[in-house]
């Protein structure tokens, strides 16, 4: 029951404007905001709860109110604002801690329910999955992987829809904790024969400037971040495939689609067979990594996240 002591609506619903001698959730319309979104209308929402579709309208246009935000958008389907992913997020921690508290207190074991992280792709095809094994074996849970760049993991934890996330960024979200865990290490490779034809000349602004690149999505600005550092050129000045998958860029890599910055981890086995060489050896791009957690959170999440930080410490390099 400790972790109830200092749940409020300051630590669990931050930047969400809460009106004046409003400052009790109304289990009912949090019932109701969750159903219309779970549910995928209100409709649904009213079937499921058994009630009218007009009570469902009340009870959330009632929440509304007493937080002085809008918290879902009248679409179809409907979609959480930026407040209502907020919102959600509490209601994922609550659920968490109450269904710990009441199996502690019954006896029972903890429930068999995920607990939903995020993991940005380069992590998840080196370290991680190593790591969370580790840490699985001090913390026995469940685990629903959510994943996206490193730069972007975060959002998905200040939306509620994860409990913590490996994010590029230091500063912890307000209500969270960050916890450093050491860098990844990028390599600029390509084939031995693309480097043949793309940069028998040397390496250079030309060179860069024509050859193509591979990059994992649109968000992926770790190509444009080395190339600017390190050379004359600008923000995608450069032609370039997208394959959104982090095994699939360095094969893509190796079979000569394009260079890339890979992963030291996942670089390491090629170049050392002579499958991918080095362009730029000396140069390296470091990502620190950092893990983000709610501050109030279940037991199971605490052991978890203190084991898998240890084991992503023994793996990656330190800042």
């Amino acid at each position: 029951l400790q972790h109830f002591q200092s749940l409020s609506l300051d630590t669990v619903l931050p930047q969400i404007r809460v009106q004046k001698n409003r400052g009790r959730l109304n289990a009912r319309q949090l019932e109701a905001f969750a159903a219309v979104l779970r549910e995928g209308g209100f409709d649904r929402a009213a079937a499921v709860l058994g009630v009218t579709q007009s009570a469902v309208s009340q009870r959330l246009r009632g929440l509304e109110e007493t937080l002085g935000q809008v918290l879902v958008t009248r679409s179809r389907p409907p979609t959480p604002t930026e407040a209502g992913h907020r919102l959600l997020g509490y209601l994922e921690r609550l659920r968490l801690l109450e269904g710990e508290v009441l199996a502690e207190v019954r006896g029972e074991a903890a429930p068999a329910e995920p607990l939903r992280l995020g993991v940005n792709a380069d992590s998840l095809a080196t370290w991680f999955l190593v790591a969370l094994a580790e840490a699985m074996r001090e913390a026995e849970a469940l685990v629903e992987l959510h994943v996206d760049d490193q730069d972007h993991t975060f959002e998905l934890l200040s939306r509620g829809e994860v409990a913590a996330c490996v994010a590029a960024r230091a500063a912890p979200l307000r209500g969270c904790e960050a916890f450093a865990l050491g860098a990844m290490r990028y390599l600029c490779v390509a084939a031995p024969g693309f480097r043949d034809r793309h940069f028998a000349e040397g390496v250079g602004n030309a060179q860069f400037r024509r050859a193509p690149a591979v990059l994992f999505d649109r968000k992926d600005d770790l190509h444009a971040e080395f190339l600017g550092r390190h050379f004359v050129v600008g923000e995608r000045q450069f032609p370039h495939h997208y394959v959104p998958s982090s095994e699939g860029c360095t094969e893509a890599v190796r079979l000569g689609f394009g260079y890339a910055m890979v992963p030291a981890q996942q670089a390491a086995p090629l170049l050392a067979r002579g499958e991918l060489v080095e362009l730029t050896p000396g140069l390296e791009v470091r990502v620190p990594l950092y893990w983000h957690v709610w501050r109030v959170r279940p037991v199971r999440l605490e052991r978890l996240g203190a084991a898998l930080v240890a084991a992503a410490r023994a793996r990656l390099e330190g800042e």
